[in-house]
């Protein structure tokens, strides 16, 4: 989150292990243990955490939209045309189902 509240980021690295793997759980813990020792992200070298696994993306819309009711998020995405379909839905019905709206932005690298 930045300073004025306005920019949240949480990257994911699904191409790892499931949610559910003990080797994404060992990175997980590793993870954790340098942001709280260090403050930045062992990946990255920033302060946001990358997440490793895949989640439950219906869980991570519900959660961001609960955190920020009447608002407009942006998804931006990078990966395989797959998860795309998935996300560009997710951010479709959500947006019809909570007061949240889920604006899904598709990156090309």
């Amino acid at each position: 989150m930045d300073c004025k509240g306005q920019i949240e980021m949480h990257n994911y690295l699904t191409s790892v292990y499931e949610e559910s793997d003990a080797r994404s759980t060992l990175i997980t813990i590793v993870q954790a243990l340098n942001h709280a020792k260090h403050g930045v992200d062992i990946l990255s070298g920033t302060r946001v955490r990358t997440h490793f696994a895949r989640p439950n993306w219906r869980d991570v819309f519900n959660k961001v939209a609960a955190k920020h009711p009447c608002s407009t998020v942006g998804v931006f995405y990078c990966g395989t045309p797959v998860l795309a379909k998935e996300l560009r839905r997710l951010s479709q019905e959500l947006s019809s189902q909570t007061s949240t709206r889920f604006q899904f932005r598709k990156e090309y690298f």
